[in-house]
């Protein structure tokens, strides 16, 4: 009899479970179904992860308009800025190395640099407080060129006025990722990309991530789209091509990612204290009863209470969040710039909230 009372209750326990992860997944599925058809994304891979087991992972959509081939867990998006955070913990992963160190100076690896370049520490330029600007590569009447070699990228920035000293004020710069990646080449003598293939990407395997090369034939890639005032769609046309990219180049599917967040719950590759300190607070906006809000060395961060949420977006509609606390974490991969319409990060906010009530209803953005 007891064993039949407890057969009965397994049974219901796992009827109970199958319901409330079928509620789960409408309740996803409908957040995403609404989200695609207000900001027109045609297309979008989602994966929810808890402590490193996989919640919910779907795509939708079609990777290619003019194609129309469905996206699946093998198409690959242009992550643009989530790239900082790779770029980030390979430089501190090198730093407790001994290879390089945050509070070398930039000028160190760069001879004849700019004098208002000589306080800027490697630590100011992966946490945006180096002074530079956002852009800095050379254009041609306002247009940006077809190939931008590292001399030429470097002398751009070079030639790209400071905003302020060095320390004083927070300016999220593509530029000082730029020169962070410049710098890490010198200290070790490699090429960035190759360091970060073999420290980061093969280790964890992440046999379909790269960094984008506009000459390349890159199976199953996503086309990038933006959405006129109009409401047409035309061709987000990133068509140019940097020979290095630390601050937007990593390309990666919905698959890779869901590895390498098992990954970093794992500590096998970015170590618990790697990632420690790229998720510090290092410049912080707000501190008040709703929480800080401040920016780490790549990551966006947001306390609360217990909660230490860490996220980061990028330009071509990609989100990315962790929520340090509970373990679960929200990765969205989208085609559609993420300049216009309803915000990717409101998305993936609301989604951390379906599947975790007690996350924070933010909206930072």
């Amino acid at each position: 009899m007891k064993n039949l009372r407890l057969l009965l209750f397994l049974l219901a326990a796992a009827v109970t479970a199958n319901a409330q992860q079928k509620l789960l997944n409408y309740k996803i599925d409908t957040a995403i179904r609404h989200f695609m058809k207000s900001a027109k994304a045609p297309g979008v891979a989602v994966a929810v992860v808890k402590n490193g087991k996989v919640m919910y992972v779907q795509t939708y959509g079609v990777s290619n308009l003019e194609l129309g081939t469905p996206v699946t867990r093998n198409t690959v998006f242009e992550l643009a800025s989530l790239t900082k955070q790779f770029t980030s913990a390979l430089i501190i992963t090198l730093a407790h190395e001994g290879k390089i160190s945050l509070d070398d100076k930039l000028v160190k690896y760069i001879p004849n640099a700019p004098k208002g370049w000589e306080p800027i520490t490697i630590r100011q330029l992966l946490g945006h407080m180096a002074g530079l600007a956002l852009a800095f590569e050379p254009k041609t009447d306002g247009s940006y060129l077809l190939n931008y070699s590292r001399e030429l990228m470097l002398k751009g920035a070079m030639e790209t006025p400071m905003l302020s000293a060095p320390g004083l004020h927070w300016k999220y710069s593509d530029e000082g990722y730029f020169l962070a990646g410049y710098a890490l080449e010198k200290a070790t003598g490699r090429n960035f990309d190759t360091l970060m293939i073999d420290r980061i990407f093969k280790p964890i395997g992440m046999k379909h991530t790269r960094f984008l090369s506009q000459n390349d034939i890159i199976p199953n890639r996503a086309e990038g789209y933006i959405v006129d005032k109009n409401g047409n769609y035309k061709h987000n046309r990133r068509q140019w091509q940097f020979e290095l990219t630390p601050h937007f180049g990593v390309m990666s599917t919905i698959d890779d990612m869901i590895l390498y967040e098992q990954s970093l719950v794992r500590g096998d590759v970015i170590t618990p204290a790697v990632l420690k300190e790229a998720t510090a607070p290092y410049r912080v906006f707000s501190d008040n009863n709703d929480g800080q809000y401040a920016y780490g060395l790549g990551w966006q961060l947001y306390n609360k209470g217990p909660r230490h949420v860490a996220e980061h977006a990028g330009y071509t509609g990609t989100v990315y969040i962790r929520d340090l606390t509970s373990g679960i974490s929200v990765i969205l991969l989208t085609n559609r710039d993420a300049n216009a319409g309803p915000s990717p990060i409101l998305l993936a906010h609301h989604l951390s909230h379906i599947v975790d009530p007690g996350f924070p209803d933010i909206n930072l953005h």
